[in-house]
């Protein structure tokens, strides 16, 4: 590069300039002209003198030009909405001028456009015309894109309209000044090339439209001579200096100096506001385009437009040329080109600051755009002008050079090529013209100073451009390889030899050395490495060969200079020169190749090599040979190398090189000579590996590839071939091992078919010889069979049979890895090379059978492992896709497939299956099924049908019938039919009903149900079931759960099946039992069934019965059947339920039992609902016929008659001769004829609630006489003759309520008796029991209107009270919690829920707080309510004692048992499953909280401190409440109540059906605990070390609970009742509902002390804030301590306001009534509880609380007075 400090511009410079212009016109440059010597002084004083800089002088701006709205008078002619618009274009803003141009664009110039009504517009626009040329240059380039494309647009469409445009042409051509005009079209112009394609292609549609340069017409604007050069001055001025172009354009607006200040002006003036305090404005749209990016977009407009200009200039037809010559004005060519001799124009093409060519700052810097429009601008000069450039070419040679090859973007150097060789190719002396310019710039300061000496030619220094070509070449073509070497050759062929051998003193290797550091550096490591490496290495050897071609072709002494510079040195010889360049080259280029560091595909490097030893051989043919000489010593080399690693290109490398070279030619010759050298070192190479200890199988690997590449070769000699076979026969193992390649290149290549036979079988029996070695050895050749590469006559002979038994055995037992699993699969999918068709179908056979058995463990063994089918499945994938094996399996298929079935889709229902098993399975069934023959196919269903059936009977199997049902609809061949076969028959289904026990579980059971008989009438059987599934059910409840669910889901087939209606109904009387007693011993289900299964179950039978028993409210329906059964009728006209009503009437008169009665109630209960009294009658009918063969049957018939038919007369005449009876049994047979009488007098009974008269007074009474008479009988009476005794007088009292007599003692005494002998630890007496409270129930609900039956009951109700409150209070086991007993707790909590008072003791909380654990959810509501009350009378004791206890020795404690309930830990999976127990543990919560209701602070304070201690507040109800409000999510999922009030809950709408029942008694719960124990709640959120668990509470309760409670806390305080205590002759109480304020106020001789108390708004999370407004009359200390005494009361007592104000009035009234305070807490009343100071110190006479005493003991550890020191005796 040229020194910085030295100028373009010197005299030197001009001389430089002229001659080149002469040299490149054809002119001689004169002879230098000798100078005389000046003097001395002179020349260091010219020498010195600085040279002159370009200078640009800066662009004056012009003044602001006046609107034409002003100056022409148009603001009074257009209208004013127009007028409104045109002003807006003058504004700066850019968001007001776009909407000035859209709505000039929308409301005036496109209305004009469609004409029509708007036509008139046209005239209006005319106006306009000054003025939109006024601010159309602005507009066009205004920094704005969209104000650009804006302003584009609207001109297109102004000049669309043919009037206006002619008044716009007419306006530029003879209206408007040369400035204007050019202002306008040049704007124009730039914006036809304007960065931004869009504006750029509206603005280029409407300049060609409109704009010529040809001949003029109405419709173009003709660009005569003179509007021609007024845009190329424009254009010019704007490439040079674009800022000044648009300072001129936009001229600043005048400002005002602004006056400095005075000095006068006083400091505390209006301060002057400085720069650096300016508020900073928002940055316009114009101002987001800073200074050098407008520059940058103006100057590549001005590039496009240089375009444009150059093309119309010297790209227009001959004629218009011609007529450019007539006119005088018009330029010459040369003149015309003159502006582009600026050097600083052509900086735009360096990327630097600085150019090296022109001391200014590069217009390109920082610009890559603007520098590929300068090249363009270049290609342009190339192809419209190329003539013409001669005198540009001392100012572009060296702008173009020093660019060129420094240029650092990459789309810049993709636009660069073109222009680039083009211009190199047309003026190639330019390399020479910027040699000479650096030279003479160098030695311009020194020409003055030559002598004679001048008249010497001087040699070229080393030229600069091309220096940094290097440099270019080094830095692989700057990172744009695959694009640059392509043009290497072309730009070497270019550069004058004398500009190479000036570079250095060896030129030609700097050039190669140039190309190879670019692999040094690594530089062509890009994502396209391959490709820029063959570019590179075509470049390098084409370079290689030209420089060869030039050397022998240019004179001895120019090739002397090209080899070593311009050094004088000894002669050269050339020959040799070229010879070291070939070895030089060859040598790296095999170097490199095989380092792997050119990656060059080996291909590829063949045939460039191929080609240029083909250029040597025709240069001379000796230097082909030296060529070749050094290639074969480099791959011999190479391969002879004791290197572990061979080059692997040799084989392709060679081949291509054979390839490529013409056959019959030296060249080929030799080619073929290396070819077979190469392979016989191959082979003797494999053999010496033979012998070797340690084989590196990456020399193996490449020797292999020769020798396969060059197969063709080995056996064409006879003594290789025999050399071979020896090889192969005698090492067979030893190849094996070490090279089984080779053997496979024997097979592929040996022409021999026998002797390959031979080979194979010794290769086989060699593998199966070291069957420790097989997964080593035979891969290879199972990859050559698949790959097809063996011979197709080779088969097996048996050798390898025994080892792939072998191999199968290991991978099925799993001692296997993923290579033997692979030799298997390979083996067996394999044809009959390696084993025979025998050994295959063993191996398939063995396969499958693995199979079935896992599958079977899998299904019954919870712990056999699934894994192990990933290798069953992988095999069967992989014969499955061999065809051969395919086909074989298909024997199989019968067996495999339905177990593939299963295990697709029944062991996902059931086990966590990988899902690509799961689909692997399915896709081999779907595939194999698609292939099988129908037989196979009916075959292989029949077997899965089987499989299932035996699934579901199966009690040991893991899969549920609903998970089998689910699997079935998988495939499309199972229908209906075929799924119902999966089941037993119906024969085999009641062959097993009739197996299991018909008895009852239990005879409590008749609690519910009064159809179950008491024990005495049926013999229980203890026949238990052989076994439960993993649900708890047994082998029949399987079958009919499976039957349901099909059933269920398949209408159709349940409607032709009505006759498992049985065995679903007796399903669910099992179910009911269960759920009923849960303890019990079920022979259909495990005591573990959980209770939601059993109600789902119950659930679906009842959805199935009412579908099926739908017929039943047919016409005649019940006259059919009752006919049938009467025998009246054949039954085989009845449909699916009448005849399963008349099998099972038929069934009971062979053995009549309490399960069939039970089921034909169940089918009677959906039949009679749609009976007529004649239908009712006619079973009647039916049941006195079957009374004596099957009681209990007919005794269901007469039970759901009364219960759900019409009254018909046959059952009133039934009850008659019922009751008449009982007269006629004497008291010996009232346990077995009596019984059965009563129990049908009870089921014959109607509702109390119904009009039916149940029996006469007189039969009634007889009825009652009968029954005291076997009572006062000698006969023992059973307990169940009583119990149903009992149950009919449920009936008959309300029939006898007025009427007198003994009866009444009888009935009481039976009360009373059942009473007394029953309990709930005894279950036997639950039925007698239930009946006795029924009738409790009834005579109370008598004797409310009765007032001479209450005289008599009134004399035995309180005992009996007694008895039953006693019964409710008894605690049991929670096992043996049933239904039964929930039925007689609730009936009995009915009767003592209004016990008297009298009756409710302190204790009755605790021994009856158990119930609300009570599995009932009657119960727990029932029982909540006493113990509400109990609750009041708990606490009421304690608040008395409390009071009177002066000495402080009372502990207030919670009921333990009640403490007990609050202490257990919740089931936390599932709230909606254990539900009645999360109800029970709220309930217990809201006893605790009723402890609180009109407790004494003291009482108060104990509850809560034990409340504390236990930490059950935060430990287990908060936790509790906060799981049911789902608050552990956060905010977002928790329960939202919006709509609910939390203040309250009613019990009697508590509905179990949804959870959201639940979840509102825990915030009711939650709220309760804030109003009572705030202090607790606080605690825990000040302590909850999880973040989003305590913001979400807080959120929570501020949202939802704070207003309620601050809305409670202040009724409290307005409630009379609760604010007694807080009334005074001198006391007033304020509250402030607004601001959450309360204030008590003491009147004291007309002055207040005040107290305000204020809730926050998040309370009670935060505590009460206490104001003291005014304290006269009162000391600071002691008003501070009565303060802290209500702090204390409100904020860790969890006090109550009421609590607090009563405590500060109590203190206030006391001490201005003279009362001392005590001398420790300075207050009066104790802030703990309540009590006055009585503690006297006998030695100063001051008073203590008890409570303050005992603390200063405890803490000071001494008995001494807090005051004068002395001994206390506390004694009374």
């Amino acid at each position: 590069m040229a020194p910085k400090g030295k100028s373009s511009a010197t005299s030197a410079t001009r001389k430089k300039h002229a001659r080149k212009a002469a040299a490149a016109h054809g002119e001689a440059d004169e002879p230098p002209q000798s100078k005389d010597k000046k003097p001395k002084g002179k020349d260091k004083k010219n020498k010195k003198e600085p040279r002159k800089k370009v200078y640009i002088p800066p662009t004056k701006p012009a003044p602001v030009q006046p609107d034409p709205l002003d100056t022409l008078g148009l603001a009074q002619k257009l209208p004013p909405e127009l007028l409104v618009v045109l002003r807006l274009l003058s504004k700066k803003d850019a968001t007001t001028k776009r909407r000035a141009l859209e709505e000039l664009q929308s409301a005036w110039i496109s209305k004009a456009r469609q004409g029509g009504a708007d036509e008139y517009l046209v005239y209006t626009l005319h106006d306009i015309v000054p003025v939109w040329l006024h601010h159309l240059p602005t507009l066009f380039l205004h920094p704005s894109r969209r104000i650009r494309l804006l302003a584009v647009g609207l001109h297109s469409s102004i000049l669309q309209i043919a009037d206006l445009r002619k008044e716009i042409f007419f306006h530029i051509c003879e209206v408007a000044t040369s400035d204007q005009a050019e202002s306008i079209l040049g704007a124009w112009c730039l914006a036809v090339h304007d960065v931004d394609r869009q504006v750029s292609s509206f603005a280029r549609d409407s300049w060609s439209r409109y704009v010529t340069t040809a001949e003029a017409s109405e419709s173009k604007l003709l660009l005569d001579a003179s509007l021609f050069s007024r845009l190329w001055e424009f254009v010019q001025r704007t490439l040079l200096n674009p800022g000044g172009v648009y300072l001129y354009l936009n001229p600043p607006q005048p400002t005002v100096p602004t006056p400095a200040p005075s000095r006068r002006t006083s400091g505390r003036g209006t301060p002057v506001r400085k720069e650096d305090e300016t508020s900073a404005r928002p940055r316009t749209e114009e101002e987001e385009e800073n200074e050098q990016d407008r520059k940058a977009r103006l100057r590549i407009g001005a590039f496009g437009a240089t375009e444009w200009v150059l093309n119309a200039r010297f790209g227009s037809s001959e004629k218009a040329h011609d007529k450019e010559k007539t006119v005088e004005s018009t330029p010459s060519k040369d003149e015309f080109l003159s502006p582009l001799l600026n050097h600083v124009l052509w900086s735009s093409l360096y990327h630097g600051k600085t150019p090296p060519f022109v001391e200014t700052e590069s217009f390109g810097f920082g610009q890559p755009v603007v520098r590929r429009s300068a090249w363009s601008l270049l290609q342009t000069l190339m192809q419209s002008c190329r003539a013409c450039c001669g005198p540009l070419l001392p100012v572009l040679s060296p702008a173009v050079l020093r660019s060129a090859w420094v240029e650092p973007d990459p789309l810049v150097r993709s636009a660069m090529w073109q222009p680039l060789l083009v211009f190199l190719k047309e003026f190639p002396n330019a390399w020479t013209v910027d040699a000479q310019s650096e030279r003479e710039e160098e030695e311009g300061s020194d020409s003055d100073e030559s002598d004679g000496d001048s008249s010497k030619p001087s040699r070229l220094g080393p030229s600069h451009a091309y220096t940094e070509f290097l440099q270019f070449l080094a830095t692989g073509c700057s990172g744009s390889p695959v694009q640059g070497y392509p043009a290497i050759l072309v730009i070497l062929s270019i550069i004058p030899s004398t500009i190479i051998a000036s570079s250095s003193q060896q030129p030609l290797e700097d050039i190669f050395a140039s190309f190879w550091a670019a692999i040094d550096a690594r530089v062509l490591n890009s994502l396209d490495r391959v490709a820029a490496s063959a570019a590179f290495l075509s470049s390098v050897l084409e370079s290689l060969t030209f420089f060869i071609r030039r050397l022998i072709s240019i004179p001895r002494e120019e090739a002397t200079a090209l080899i070593q510079g311009q050094s004088e040195g000894e002669d050269l010889d050339i020959d040799d020169a070229i010879k070291t360049y070939l070895k030089e080259q060859i040598g790296r280029t095999w170097e490199e190749l095989c380092s792997g560091r050119l990656k060059v595909e080996a291909g590829e490097a063949g045939s460039l090599l191929a080609r240029t030893l083909s250029a040597l051989h025709k240069i001379r043919p000796d230097f082909f040979e030296y060529a070749w000489s050094v290639l074969a010593e480099a791959v011999e080399k190479s391969l002879l190398s004791e290197a572990d690693v061979i080059p692997t290109i040799i084989p392709e490398f060679l081949t291509q090189l054979s390839e490529r070279l013409d056959q019959g030619t030296v060249v080929r010759e030799a080619a073929d000579n290396l070819i077979a050298q190469v392979v016989k070192s191959a082979l003797d190479q494999c053999a010496a590996l033979l012998g070797a200890e340690e084989v590196k199988q990456e020399r193996v690997a490449p020797l292999i590839n020769i020798l396969d590449a060059f197969g063709n070769r080995l056996f064409a000699e006879p003594e290789v071939a025999e050399r071979i076979d020896e090889l192969v026969r005698r090492q067979t193992h030893p190849l094996l091992v070490t090279i089984p390649k080779l053997v496979l290149l024997y097979l592929k290549h040996r022409p021999d078919e026998s002797g390959c036979l031979d080979v194979w079988h010794q290769v086989l029996q060699a593998v199966a010889s070291y069957p420790d070695e097989i997964i080593s050895t035979l891969p290879t050749f199972l990859d050559a069979a698949e790959s097809e590469s063996l011979p197709a006559n080779l088969r097996s002979q048996g050798e390898l049979d025994e080892a792939a038994g072998s191999l199968l055995t290991d991978v099925l037992s799993g001692v296997t890895n993923a290579t033997r699993m692979s030799i298997v699969q390979r083996l067996i999918s394999s044809s009959d090379v390696f084993i025979t068709p025998s050994c295959r179908e063993n191996l398939l056979r063995s396969l499958v059978d693995a199979f079935v058995l896992h599958l079977d463990s899998v299904l019954h063994d919870e712990k056999a492992p699934i894994r192990a089918f990933t290798t069953l499945l992988s095999l069967l994938r992989g014969l499955n896709e061999n065809t051969e094996s395919s086909t074989l399996l298909q024997f199989f298929s019968t067996s495999l497939l339905p177990r593939l079935y299963v295990f697709a889709f029944l062991l996902p229902q059931f086990a966590t299956v990988d899902q690509e098993q799961q689909a692997l399975a399915a896709f081999l069934w779907d595939r194999a099924l698609s292939v099988a023959s129908e037989e196979t196919r009916s075959n292989v269903f029949a077997i899965l049908g089987q499989i299932l059936r035996d699934l579901i009977v199966d009690c040991t199997a893991r899969p549920t019938p609903d998970q089998i049902l689910r699997a079935v609809p998988q495939s499309s061949a199972f229908n209906a039919d075929n799924v119902l076969g999966i089941f037993p028959s119906q024969d085999e289904l009641s062959t097993m009903l009739d197996g299991l026990p018909s008895t009852p579980l239990d005879a409590t059971l008749a609690v519910i149900d009064p159809l179950v008989p008491p024990p005495t009438l049926y013999r229980a059987s203890g026949v238990a079931s052989s076994g439960f599934d993993s649900l708890g059910f047994s082998k029949y409840a399987r079958i009919v759960y499976g039957l349901l669910l099909h059933f269920v889901d398949g209408r159709h087939t349940a409607k032709e099946n009505t006759w498992a209606l049985r065995h679903f109904f007796a399903l669910a009387i099992y179910a009911e039992e269960l759920r009923h007693l849960p303890s019990a011993e079920s022979p259909v289900f495990a005591r573990s069934v959980p209770r939601s299964v059993l109600q789902g179950l119950l659930d679906k039978v009842q959805q199935i019965a009412a579908y099926l028993l739908s017929s039943t409210a047919e016409e005649l329906w019940h006259a059919k059947v009752t006919s049938a059964l009467l025998s009246q009728s054949p039954s085989d006209v009845l449909d699916g339920a009448g005849q399963l009503v008349v099998d099972l009437v038929y069934r009971a008169k062979r053995q009549d039992n309490v399960r069939t009665s039970r089921i034909l109630h169940l089918i009677l209960q959906h039949a009679l609902s749609n009976a007529t009294k004649a239908d009712a009658d006619q079973w009647m009918l039916v049941a006195r016929k079957m009374e004596k063969l099957a009681p209990h049957t007919s005794l269901a018939i007469v039970f759901s008659v009364t219960r759900y038919a019409p009254e018909p007369s046959r059952l009133d005449r039934f009850r008659n001769e019922l009751a008449a009876g009982t007269l006629g049994i004497p008291a010996s047979k009232a346990n077995s004829e009596g019984l059965w009488l009563l129990r049908n007098l009870a089921a014959a009974a109607p509702d109390p609630e119904s009009e039916v008269v149940f029996l006469p007074q007189t039969r009634a009474v007889n009825l009652i006489k009968a029954c005291q008479q076997w009572i006062t009988s000698d006969e023992d009476l059973d307990e169940e003759v009583q119990s149903e005794m009992t149950l009919v007088f449920i009936h008959l009292v309300p029939i006898l309520q007025n009427v007198p007599g003994a009866h009444w003692d009888l009935v009481f005494d039976v009360v009373e008796n059942n009473l007394e002998n029953a309990s709930l630890n005894d279950q036997s007496t639950f039925v007698t029991l239930s009946r006795t409270l029924r009738l409790f129930i009834v005579i109370e609900d008598l004797v409310s209107t009765n007032k001479a039956l209450r005289t008599v009951w009134g004399e035995r109700r309180t005992a009996n009270l007694t008895l039953i409150r006693d019964l409710v209070s008894t605690k049991l086991e929670t096992s043996r919690a049933s239904t039964p007993l929930s039925v007689c707790r609730e009936l009995a909590l009915q009767i003592v829920q209004d016990l008297p008072s009298s009756l409710i003791t302190r204790d009755t909380l605790a021994k009856m707080c158990h119930l609300v654990t009570d599995g009932s959810i009657n119960v727990q509501r029932m029982v909540y309510q006493l113990l509400h009350e109990a609750a009041k009378k708990y606490t009421e004791h304690f608040v008395i004692e409390a009071a009177v206890d002066v000495e402080g020795t009372m502990k207030i404690e919670l009921p333990a048992e009640l403490l007990d309930i609050l202490q257990r830990n919740l089931n936390q999976e599932d709230a909606d499953e254990y539900e009645q127990e999360w109800l029970g543990y709220l309930l217990a919560w809201m006893a605790t909280l009723d402890l609180f209701t009109d407790a004494s602070l003291k009482v108060k304070s104990g509850y809560i401190d034990q409340l504390r201690d236990l930490d059950l507040v935060a430990g287990r109800l908060l936790p509790t409440v906060f799981s049911l409000l789902d608050l552990y999510g956060g905010m977002a999922k928790a329960f939202k109540l919006d709509i609910w009030d939390v203040d309250e809950f009613y019990f009697d709408y508590y509905s179990t059906e949804s959870s959201i029942s639940l979840r509102l008694l825990a915030a009711h719960v939650y709220y309760r605990a804030l109003l009572v124990l705030p202090s607790l709640v606080r605690t825990w959120l000040a302590e909850c070390r999880d973040r989003q668990l305590s913001t979400a509470v807080a959120s929570y309760t501020s949202k939802y609970f704070s207003p309620a409670l601050i809305r409670t806390e202040l009724a409290r305080v307005k409630d009379p009742n609760a604010t007694a205590e807080l009334s005074g002759e001198n006391i007033s109480i304020k509250v402030a509902s607004v601001v959450n304020e309360v204030t008590a106020a003491f009147t004291v001789d007309e002055q207040q002390l005040e107290l305000t108390v204020k809730l926050p708004s998040d309370w009670p999370l935060h505590a009460i804030e206490i104001k003291d407004s005014k304290h006269v009359g009162v000391t600071e200390d002691r008003w501070r301590a009565w303060e802290l005494g209500v702090q204390q009361i409100l904020t860790f007592r969890s006090g109550s306001i009421v609590d607090g104000l009563s405590f500060f009035l109590k203190n206030v009234t006391s001490h201005f009534e003279g009362i001392a305070e005590c001398a420790i807490c300075y207050s009066v009343v104790n802030a703990t509880d309540g009590s006055l100071p009585r503690k006297p110190c006998k030695t100063c006479k001051n008073r203590f609380h008890a409570a303050c005493l005992y603390k200063w003991f405890n803490t000071s550890h001494s008995s001494s007075c807090p005051l004068c020191r002395s001994e206390i005796m506390t004694s009374r």
